[in-house]
């Protein structure tokens, strides 16, 4: 048998010491290691983050290439006060780090960051509306909506330029949008949305123009756009489209003058809001008081209802219309020119117009 010497106890001894520093080293950094993890879990699990200087929300925009990291520093510059490192880690661990749907995405105070990343994950974007109004002119429409912030800021294009885009190039550019209310993904481009527009006008224009009634006085689809924005600018009252329709299209058949003020407002450069006699008498292209037929083009962007009026009037006789100035927005309708001379006396002259 062996016998256990002096220098064996003390190899013994210092065997057992190497094992307890080993056995605390290795505690040691369980701990760490478990305390970092509990750390990091709490930092992205349940620490609330406070925006800063009392705000209660920011917003990111991711565009194409936008990567989890620039998000984070975007949210970093508004105010929101994460860790970098941990923050693109967290995405990158959750698998949100790929695939970011662009858009903006609005942030709130008192989030967890791994609220934020869900959020950013789930593809939550901000959604922006514009609405196009009947009877707007295009060339202010198409200033306004390219001004409009939820959209991605970019270079102004001029009437010509848009048609180019939408894929209508040489086209004359009113009335070609339609009326309507469009939604899109906040810092979307723009052009998105005026194809969106000029294609569902096309569309409209295109069914109105196939069921029209047979034996209306207008040509082709252009004509009855024209036609239409005449009516969206007379009319005061939805009741009276169909009516106003029937006395353009029965003068046009008759070979008659349409003498509508709206189209020779549109040919009057830098117009003060009030029609002259004098207006009246001011030869060009648009005035329907000196040529006959229909102006050269549109004069505004007519709704759907007005296409759809264009294409059915009302059958009737009537030659006149004038606004009945009680507030309703409806028109007296005549045949004769007798009745129209009266209809204006009672209605317009009564107020002192």
């Amino acid at each position: 048998m062996w016998k256990l010497t002096s220098d064996g106890v003390v190899v013994r001894k210092y065997l057992k010491s190497i094992i307890y520093v080993g056995l605390i080293v290795v505690g040691i950094f369980f701990l760490a290691g478990l305390g970092s993890f509990l750390y990091l879990y709490w930092y992205v699990n349940v620490h609330e983050i406070k925006i800063a200087d009392g705000q209660t929300q920011v917003v990111v925009e991711a565009e194409a290439g936008t990567t989890a990291r620039d998000l984070v520093d975007q949210a970093i510059k508004a105010g929101m006060p994460l860790n970098p490192e941990i923050a693109s880690r967290a995405f990158t661990y959750y698998g949100a780090d790929k695939d970011i749907k662009q858009g903006r995405y609005r942030l709130e105070s008192n989030w967890t960051l791994k609220h934020f990343i869900d959020h950013i994950a789930s593809g939550d974007v901000l959604k922006g509306r514009y609405t196009i109004v009947e009877g707007t002119r295009t060339n202010n429409f198409l200033d306004r909506i390219q001004s409009d912030e939820d959209f991605k800021k970019q270079p102004k294009m001029s009437p010509e330029e848009v048609m180019e885009q939408v894929g209508a190039p040489g086209v004359f550019p009113e009335g070609q949008f339609a009326a309507a209310t469009y939604t899109f993904n906040q810092g979307a481009k723009v052009l998105s949305t005026l194809q969106q527009a000029y294609h569902e006008q096309q569309k409209r224009l295109e069914r109105a123009w196939k069921n029209r009634d047979p034996d209306i006085a207008v040509k082709n689809s252009y004509e009855l756009l024209i036609l239409a924005s005449i009516i969206e600018k007379e009319t005061g009252n939805k009741d009276d489209r169909e009516l106003i329709s029937s006395v353009f299209n029965n003068r046009l058949k008759k070979g008659m003058l349409l003498q509508t003020d709206p189209t020779v407002i549109y040919g009057i450069e830098n117009f003060q809001g009030k029609i002259l006699k004098s207006h009246l008498k001011t030869d060009h292209p648009y005035n329907t008081y000196l040529h006959a037929g229909l102006p050269p083009t549109p004069i505004a962007i007519p709704g759907e209802a007005a296409i759809e009026a264009a294409a059915h009037p009302a059958k009737t006789d009537y030659l006149y219309f004038v606004a009945m100035a009680d507030g309703s927005g409806k028109s007296h309708f005549s045949t004769t020119l007798k009745e129209h001379n009266e209809a204006v006396r009672k209605y317009l002259r009564s107020q002192g117009k």
